[in-house]
């Protein structure tokens, strides 16, 4: 089966664009949302990002506002499902 991919895009700080794509992992929460995501921004390998208590946090040392910026896309994506569903 193949891999549901999530498109990525950003300006972060400095009005530098952000593109890439996240892959929801095979684990999920109860609610059916996965538990992380494996991110690649403009071409190199991001992290895992999961949503730990309402925070975004990743397993690699990233600055946190490209978390967050990350996170809200992400975010987003749920957003857009909920009103759909």
């Amino acid at each position: 089966m193949a891999k549901e991919i999530i498109p990525i895009q950003f300006n972060g700080q400095g009005g530098i664009e952000y593109k890439g794509w996240a892959t929801p992992s095979d684990q999920r929460h109860d609610d059916g949302y996965p538990r992380s995501y494996h991110v690649v921004l403009n071409q190199v390998y991001f992290g895992n990002l999961s949503l730990d208590r309402g925070k975004w946090i990743a397993d690699e040392p990233r600055p946190r506002d490209l978390i967050v910026a990350v996170g809200a896309c992400l975010d987003n994506l749920h957003a857009s499902v909920r009103n759909i569903g």
